[in-house]
């Protein structure tokens, strides 16, 4: 799950210049890139606090992960164990992020149950965390 800074940027940069392969500018690869690789220095995997899920029988990350008997389990279970799933569907736009239903990040159980009832992402819960806390 922990990726250092090199990986990440290779990464990153593979995925830009497969962009730029096809024909686009560096501009439009960078912005397209960016929304499908972690910038290095920001991502989560850097920072140890979320991993990808694969399982024996498909060992790929695609959208497709969602729909597997794991899939479907991890995005039920997940917060019994204080995990969310990062990047939720219909929540692009929010996180800026595709879809990613291999990729998981540990906030604790209170804030992932609270996550999970809500139907929210994580930015949601942050950007209104008071709203789910009553102030004494």
């Amino acid at each position: 799950p922990y990726r250092d800074y090199q990986l990440q940027e290779r990464l990153f940069l593979r995925k830009i210049n497969a962009y730029m392969d096809l024909g686009m500018s560096y501009l439009e690869s960078y912005k397209l890139a960016a929304q499908k690789v972690i910038m290095p220095g920001a991502s989560e995997h850097q920072l140890g606090i979320a991993f990808d899920i694969v399982v024996n029988y498909h060992a790929v990350l695609d959208y497709e992960f969602g729909d597997t008997p794991a899939g479907k389990w991890l995005i039920e279970n997940c917060a019994d164990y204080g995990f969310i799933l990062r990047y939720p569907k219909d929540k692009e736009d929010i996180t800026e992020i595709i879809y990613e239903p291999w990729h998981y990040r540990y906030v604790g159980k209170e804030h992932a149950a609270i996550i999970q009832e809500n139907g929210i992402c994580l930015e949601e819960y942050l950007e209104n965390m008071q709203d789910y806390y009553q102030v004494q």
